[in-house]
């Protein structure tokens, strides 16, 4: 499949560019939302095209196992399945999350676990994981990964990212043609010397692009800047790069001013199912007593379709009331208004002008 990146400027360390593959071009820096099981939280995929998002992940471990991989790929592939034609991206999961088998459940080979359905062991390995990305028919896949925790110590990262590398090997190896483009995940933790030790091994590789991975460990957004800073330093400039599972508000801005292109977060809908909705001036608790009678939206500035139809008055009796609609339109909301953020940023970047202001009553 074609996979075409172009830069378009620099603004400092923050960039702007566009991702073209085979379908409509997508201009970055831009949001994925997650969507491992097919759906972004409670919204289908209509919700989500509606509130401007170009781009969604899934979870191939999900799928391979329900629906099953042959069963999307019979009707189609994943635009198909979903009804969705913007870019999707096929992770293989945090296999940590997996019922691993007790003993030796990580080999060079790939992780064994239990399937959820039979109980039998099975041997997830990067060849088995680009088979099934490959026949869900995604626009980009991730490799499967060997991420330790962020807390470990040196001599176990050290053998984790040996691992990751021949990992990252044998999927490459495993690339047709018709495959969809492939990114390499660079690991290493904290530990700036197996961060580069990563990386070089896997640009020896050329990957379409690379995801740094190892980053949603970090409970503190000043060591998350730390390393995402050295770590971008260490890529190729004229790949596409990724972040996956961004926590916070500035974690988010700290992606945007350290030139990733792609940024995986699912802070709208995590806000949105705890009634906080993204406004000029922060996150509005909508659930407090002070909105039951407030006739506006929930942001002055917003044009999405759930501020052009609803009171925050009206959203804030559904949350009162715990219906399931009022965290799903206050999630379409905070979808919209993030979209346009990040809009914004990169308009920012593209005229050299600093982008922190935008987001400055979120951080």
């Amino acid at each position: 499949m074609k996979f075409d990146f172009k830069l378009q400027h620099h603004a400092e360390t923050a960039r702007a560019a566009q991702l073209t593959i085979g379908r409509q071009p997508l201009e970055t820096p831009s949001l994925i939302m997650p969507a491992p099981a097919l759906t972004v939280h409670d919204l289908a995929p209509a919700e989500v095209k509606r509130s401007q998002i170009k781009g969604l992940s899934i979870d191939e471990s999900i799928i391979s196992q329900n629906p099953g991989t042959e069963t999307v790929r019979d009707l189609g592939g994943l635009h198909r399945f979903m009804a969705w034609d913007g870019l999707v991206i096929a992770k293989p999961g945090d296999f940590r999350h997996l019922p691993l088998v007790k003993k030796n459940h990580l080999t060079k080979d790939g992780v064994r676990f239990h399937d959820v359905k039979t109980g039998a062991v099975r041997l997830m390995t990067p060849q088995t994981v680009i088979e099934s990305q490959t026949e869900l028919q995604p626009d980009i896949m991730l490799m499967l990964s060997q991420t330790p925790s962020y807390y470990a110590p040196y001599d176990y990262v050290e053998k984790a990212v040996a691992i990751n590398s021949a990992w990252a090997a044998a999927a490459i190896q495993k690339l047709t043609a018709d495959s969809p483009a492939l990114f390499g995940v660079m690991q290493g933790a904290g530990f700036a010397q197996l961060r580069k030790q990563s990386i070089e091994a896997l640009a020896k590789m050329d990957f379409s692009g690379y995801v740094i991975g190892g980053l949603s460990d970090i409970d503190n957004d000043k060591e998350f800047d730390r390393v995402l800073k050295l770590s971008v330093d260490l890529l190729p400039a004229d790949k596409a790069r990724m972040v996956v599972d961004i926590q916070s508000s500035a974690q988010l801005v700290s992606a945007l001013k350290n030139g990733i292109d792609l940024i995986e977060t699912s802070l709208p809908t995590h806000w949105g199912r705890y009634g906080k909705a993204l406004t000029a001036q922060g996150l509005l608790p909508i659930k407090k007593a002070r909105f039951a009678a407030d006739p506006q939206p929930l942001a002055e500035d917003c044009h999405c379709p759930v501020c052009e139809q609803y009171s925050r008055a009206y959203l804030r009796h559904l949350l009162h009331m715990d219906n399931s609609v009022g965290p799903r339109l206050i999630s379409q909301h905070n979808l919209w208004y993030l979209r346009q953020l990040v809009s914004q940023a990169r308009l920012a970047i593209m005229h050299d002008q600093p982008i922190t202001a935008i987001f400055e009553n979120l951080i």
